[in-house]
């Protein structure tokens, strides 16, 4: 009776702790010299990976796509970039890919940098994954000098307004 009582605790935690949270995570500063942001984005690799295959942008594993640089277009425009984006005055401002570092502790980095444009308030989205997974939070972490301010993002509230 033990042995049945311990496998289906076993059992049960295994299927439920199989992705126990989903976050991303950004940093964001404005550079005077170029007036623009640099952004530093980390999501994890198997949420990537995953919803890469669901839209068809990949057929096979997450390095692959991210080494060819028509599924990297396809991965930064129609995920990345479509989860994460500035507004100034309802007007978007770009933002375009710099590079990539795939981590061995299952975490992508993507690094981002704006166009130029007026240091003052901007709108930021970030509501990467969250249509995919409903429990999906991301955090971004605005630095300026040395004051961090942080922003939390929920299913729920996608947007906060940043004063630069």
């Amino acid at each position: 009776m033990k042995f049945l009582l311990f496998f289906l605790a076993f059992g049960c935690s295994f299927v439920i702790s199989a992705h126990e949270s989903y976050f991303s995570f950004a940093e964001m500063e404005y550079d005077t010299e170029c007036k623009c942001l640099e952004v530093t984005l980390t999501v994890s690799s198997h949420d990537l990976e995953s919803s890469a295959l669901n839209k068809k942008i990949i057929d096979s594993q997450l390095e692959n796509g991210l080494n060819n640089d028509l599924q990297r277009t396809n991965i930064i425009t129609d995920i990345i970039l479509e989860g994460f984006r500035v507004y100034q005055s309802e007007k978007e401002i770009p933002l375009f890919y710099v590079g990539h570092e795939l981590l061995q502790d299952g975490n992508c980095l993507f690094y981002l940098r704006s166009s130029s444009f007026e240091r003052k308030s901007i709108t930021l989205f970030f509501g990467l994954f969250m249509n995919v997974h409903t429990e999906q939070q991301n955090k971004l972490s605005f630095i300026e000098g040395k004051k961090q301010t942080v922003y939390n993002y929920f299913v729920f509230k996608r947007e906060n307004e940043i004063e630069l």
